[in-house]
């Protein structure tokens, strides 16, 4: 995103990582989506502006195209997730 595509196309891209976070998945799976901040911060928000290399974001689809946030999981929470 940002200054290597075209503001139509970040626009495109950020609607469409919307969409992803607001898609239900089959019962028993996840969807795992890998992205950088720039991206992050244009779909979710300024709250996000502290994100991290290695940090994940949950989301939760809301049965109504939307998603809500679940948990931020910071790089060194992940050890703890494995006990």
């Amino acid at each position: 995103g940002g200054l290597v595509v075209t503001p139509d196309e970040n626009t495109r891209r950020t609607q469409a990582l919307r969409k992803l976070a607001g898609t239900s998945q089959p019962a028993g799976s996840n969807l795992v989506i890998v992205t950088h901040k720039p991206n992050i911060m244009d779909a979710f928000g300024k709250d996000w502006f502290d994100v991290r290399e290695g940090e994940a974001s949950i989301f939760q689809p809301d049965g109504q195209g939307g998603y809500k946030p679940v948990v931020r999981v910071r790089p060194d929470e992940w050890s703890s997730l494995t006990k």
